[in-house]
């Protein structure tokens, strides 16, 4: 029998306005929960820039919160930490302050990741352990990923979950089509994308030689075009020999419909 496992380099700091949303979101009873984590997803989707925001504050607050199962106290208390997710500044290592558009982009897909983390797996009878920011281990060793002859390996996964012969992988982000489409920019960050894309497919191909595998890209944002994103992913995995995507795409209405029925 195959052991699967984690190598976790280093533990990204998430920051208080994330782990904050996160616990509210979380602690509320099961009927509210998804209603309440859909809600703020279709409202974030929309609202990727500080005046964005600052707009949707002066024009639809009260529609937004009074379209919320949730209680006049609970209420003020979830916009009070929208508005710390939006708002409140945020530092490099080097104490160097971040654009604020850039802080919200990245809190997006951490608090995704940490929502994954916290309420999944889909196949909860299957898993006993779990791991963020996971380079995928194979009998204590780690897993090299290739793309034809060009190696992969080295990055990670934001969430994993595994049981015997069994492991459930989730890479999140804020707006998966939005992050299809930096590919098209070029630069740096269109070639990471890409090999992004790459290294899900072929890292699912590999570990399904050992263990029941899905892998899931994972967005957010819900209202996204899937079936571009499934065509452009194949196009590009295809450059590797791959007939077919080897990993899903989901969004964060799929996952929470997966889990509220498992």
């Amino acid at each position: 029998m195959h052991l699967f496992s984690c190598y976790v380099d280093v533990e990204r700091f998430l920051g208080e306005p994330i782990k904050e949303l996160v616990h509210f979101l979380i602690c509320l009873c099961r009927k509210e929960r998804f209603p309440v984590i859909t809600h703020i997803a279709r409202f974030f989707q929309h609202v990727d820039h500080v005046n964005q925001f600052y707009q949707f504050r002066r024009e639809k607050k009260e529609e937004f919160l009074g379209a919320l199962p949730l209680s006049v106290a609970e209420r003020r208390i979830l916009w009070n930490l929208i508005e710390n997710f939006f708002l409140k500044h945020a530092e490099n290592s080097s104490g160097k302050p971040i654009p604020q558009d850039d802080v919200v982009s990245l809190r997006k897909g951490r608090l995704f990741e940490e929502l994954v983390y916290h309420l999944g797996p889909i196949e909860k009878e299957k898993v006993e352990l779990l791991s963020m920011h996971c380079q995928p281990m194979v009998n204590r060793k780690r897993l090299k990923v290739f793309c034809r002859h060009k190696e992969l390996s080295g990055k990670n996964v934001d969430v994993a979950f595994w049981g015997r012969n069994y492991v459930e992988a989730y890479e999140c982000k804020g707006n998966v089509e939005f992050f299809m489409r930096l590919a098209f920019h070029g630069g740096e960050k269109a070639r990471k994308v890409k090999e992004k894309i790459l290294y899900l497919n072929q890292l699912a191909y590999q570990l399904s030689k050992f263990f029941e595998t899905k892998i899931y890209l994972a967005s957010f944002a819900p209202d996204i075009d899937l079936d571009w994103c499934r065509k452009m992913a194949f196009e590009w995995v295809r450059e590797c020999g791959a007939p077919s995507l080897n990993f899903k795409f989901i969004t964060v209405t799929d996952f929470l419909n997966r889990i509220s029925t498992a």
